[in-house]
């Protein structure tokens, strides 16, 4: 009897192929929508849980107050089991981390570029979960000449991960792999190539300011409220004795390792942290798409059942039970629901390369390994008893002579539930459109805003090695030379890259009165090079180096300090009396999310703390200069293969995240709208069929064929004028508050809203007028026959 029901219910589905299709693609898409985008809520949801302690372990932020507000940073003093762990006996372990960056390893004659390195205690895999393959499976880094690393780069250096024992150079000396250990998953929070233990490289660990991550391991069975509080108020008081001097109060508090991707609220150092809201926006997404299908589905099925309703009185005449029709309409739903699903599951696969993509993710779907993708057969059930509800209860209720005689009266019930989801549809549509246009007004104006210095043919050469550093002199010689070359300098820090923290004072002023300002190090000729006005003052000359006693400030540092008249102002800096040479122009060298923050410049020195050195090209020909470039600094260190960057692009390009979530509200924009225009096609091609004699009267009558195309459309232009008044508040408010986080962003105009409901209402009357306008220059006499 179960296959007889299935055999009839794909009968029907055939019978009325093009709406059975709209139906079914339409839901597919609304679930593929919410297959893929739940793969990446999980995905983000999952980060460091790969730890087999990970809920016992967390993460001590530092927060320091001052005059401007209160700064939380994810560094720490430098703690050890003596100093700290030892007083607090909750605490099973205490490990740091201090952030290393990139360089170059030899193995015999081979050179390999870009190994990440991270120094670290060496109780680190007591609390972390790493998974050796081969070397040393207990003491992991117990040795200090040895390393942990990860099987890529054993593969990498030396062709096989089996290479526990193995001797590579690094840093001027040799080394060992103590252990291999398998990569590490992709929802870390931290990543390496190689992790060097202090043991071999005191100095490291030896800093006396706020450099170190730190992760305290807490003993299970405790009190962990009362622990946490024992740890914060110990690290609090440590942090208060060192910033004591400055004048400054601090404290801190614990964060949950599995916290540490989506909920911090400082700037992350090892990897790119998540958003939370980012996570809310894309949920939301989808399930807006699918929602949208689901009114499709539920419109397209009430309307297709207007014309079963014979056949429903037939049947009741001949002796079927209400019940036997309520199963036949849920089954009919069911039926289509679930090839949806199925048609769903191959559409998030085909797409799946492309949305990792977007996302900036490698995403699998792993169906189950993932607990929330179980709850797809009951999304599969709840659409389907939904979207036959209606029909199935409303209509088999009629006694069978009503429903044959056509004394029903449906209509009016059925045409407000109508109307309300095609509003919803509409309204969702015009929302999402005017965000898009909205966002993308931003991310322009951002990409595009002076950023008050020129980063236009500045080139940037990375990794420098200690060799190239103490020998820049003769590289920077070597440059000028070369006539593509205008301007070279050195830096260790560039604009849009990271600036280190620090605290300075007017001579004279209480050290309570010290301000927060971030630091770059450059050398001469970096501001003639960049393009950065001086507005008073000398930047850097080369008698300066070794032994600079003068700052350069921005002009938002002035404004801090209070100064008036700032050049020959003296000032403390890690108590070191400076005075003040020069003022440079304010400059955006952070995103524009952030307003301009006070900044300092002092000079570099020219001993290996050299991180880039900068040239200005005249030249198109970027690659014949590069090969020359790059030869200069072979030439200083044969051993270094160099990176480079392009300043322009990287200052640019650090919208990449609001470009990635704009584009996936692009594409859920389109989505949403060519949902709604197939629903409204179907509803369409319903209404033209249930009033053909009608148009074929009016032909008769005299009404051309555009005044029936505008009558129909006509019915629908006041629910679309409709949806556009309710969408404008929401769009308007939801813009209001995403732009909220930018300190400088553009104005919300009129544009994105009328852009929105044009865009709708020439589609929508597309759909409507291509089905009315066949019908209506159809014979009259096949209109008037049709019935």
């Amino acid at each position: 009897m179960f296959l007889y029901k299935l055999k009839l219910c794909f009968r029907s589905l055939a019978k009325d192929k093009v709406n059975s299709i709209i139906n079914i693609f339409g839901l597919a898409v609304g679930m593929a929508a919410v297959i893929l985008i739940t793969i990446y809520v999980q995905h983000e949801l999952s980060y460091d849980k790969f730890n087999t302690k990970h809920e016992r372990i967390h993460r001590i932020i530092s927060r320091v107050n001052d005059a401007d507000g209160i700064t939380s940073l994810e560094i720490c003093k430098r703690l050890t089991d003596d100093n700290f762990a030892n007083q607090i006996p909750e605490i099973e372990e205490i490990t740091q981390l201090f952030r290393g960056s990139k360089k170059n390893a030899r193995v015999g004659d081979q050179q390999f570029t870009g190994i990440r390195y991270h120094y670290v205690d060496t109780n680190f895999h007591k609390v972390f979960t790493l998974e050796p393959i081969s070397g040393q499976s207990i003491h992991l880094l117990s040795n200090p000449n040895g390393v942990v690393m990860n099987a890529t780069t054993a593969k990498k250096l030396f062709g096989t991960t089996n290479a526990g024992g193995k001797e590579f150079e690094m840093f001027g000396k040799l080394l060992k792999v103590n252990t291999v250990v398998k990569d590490l998953p992709l929802a870390s929070h931290y990543d390496f190539d190689i992790l060097l233990p202090f043991s071999g490289f005191s100095d490291m660990a030896s800093f006396k300011g706020l450099d170190y991550l730190s992760y305290v391991l807490l003993k299970q069975g405790i009190d962990e409220t009362t622990t946490i509080k024992k740890i914060e108020n110990r690290y609090t008081q440590i942090l208060n004795n060192y910033f004591k001097e400055h004048g400054k109060k601090a404290r801190s508090y614990l964060q949950k390792l599995s916290d540490i991707h989506l909920r911090s609220d400082y700037e992350t150092k090892l990897k790119p942290a998540g958003n939370l809201n980012t996570i809310y926006i894309h949920i939301l997404l989808a399930f807006l798409i699918l929602a949208i299908a689901i009114v499709n589905f539920i419109n397209v099925t009430i309307a297709s059942y207007d014309e079963k309703l014979n056949q429903i009185g037939i049947k009741k005449t001949i002796g079927a039970e209400r019940s036997d029709l309520i199963r036949d309409f849920m089954g009919r739903t069911l039926l289509m629901s679930s090839i949806a699903l199925l048609f769903g599951i191959i559409i998030s696969e085909i797409l799946l390369p492309s949305f990792s993509n977007l996302v900036n993710r490698e995403l699998r779907i792993e169906y189950l390994s993932n607990p929330i993708l179980y709850g797809l057969p009951s999304m599969t059930l709840l659409v389907g008893l939904l979207s036959g509800s209606y029909p199935a209860i409303t209509i088999t209720r009629y006694k069978p002579a009503s429903i044959i005689k056509g004394n029903l009266q449906t209509g009016r019930g059925k045409n407000l539930l109508s109307r309300i989801l095609l509003i919803f549809q509409f309204t969702t549509s015009f929302v999402l459109i005017s965000v898009v246009i909205n966002s993308q007004q931003q991310i322009s104006y951002m990409k595009k805003t002076d950023l008050g210095f020129k980063p236009e043919h500045v080139i940037a050469i990375t990794n420098i090695s200690d060799a190239q550093a103490q020998g820049y002199s003769a590289i920077k010689q070597e440059l000028l030379k070369l006539p593509e070359v205008s301007l070279v300098s050195a830096s260790e820090g560039i604009p849009g890259g990271r600036a280190s923290g620090q605290n300075i004072h007017l001579n004279g002023a209480n050290v309570e009165d010290s301000k927060n300002i971030n630091q770059y190090r450059v050398g001469p000729n970096y501001f003639q090079t960049l393009g950065i006005q001086i507005l008073e003052g000398q930047g850097f000359d080369e008698s300066q180096i070794g032994n600079c006693k003068g700052i350069i400030l921005n002009e938002a540092a002035v404004k801090s300090l209070g100064i008036d008249d700032p050049l020959g102002s003296l000032i403390w800096f890690r108590k070191t009396r400076y005075v003040i040479q020069a003022v440079v122009k304010d400059f955006h060298y952070t995103s524009l999310q952030e307003k301009i923050s006070p900044l300092m410049f002092t000079c570099i020195r020219y001993n290996g703390r050299i991180g880039h050195i900068l040239f200005k090209m005249k030249t198109n020909d970027v690659s014949e200069l590069l090969s020359k470039v790059k030869k200069v600094f072979k030439n200083s260190d044969p051993s270094r293969t160099n990176d480079h960057l392009f300043i322009d692009d990287m200052c640019r390009n650090r919208y990449q995240q609001e470009e990635r979530s704009q584009a996936l509200t692009t594409y859920s924009s389109v989505l949403s709208i060519l949902l709604a225009l197939l629903g409204l096609y179907s509803l369409t091609l319903f209404i033209v069929q249930k009033r053909t004699k009608e148009i074929g009267i009016r032909k008769v009558s005299g009404a051309s064929a555009l005044q029936i195309t505008t009558l129909f459309f006509s019915t629908y232009a006041k629910w679309l004028t409709l949806s556009f008044i309710i969408a404008i508040p929401i769009s308007w408010y939801i813009m209001n508050q995403w732009l909220e986080q930018y300190a400088y962003r553009t104005q919300i105009g009129v544009l994105p809203f009328l852009f929105s409901g044009l865009i709708t209402a020439v589609f929508a009357l597309l759909v409507v007028g291509i089905q009315t306008w066949k019908a209506a220059n159809q014979n009259p006499v096949d209109s008037l026959r049709s019935e």
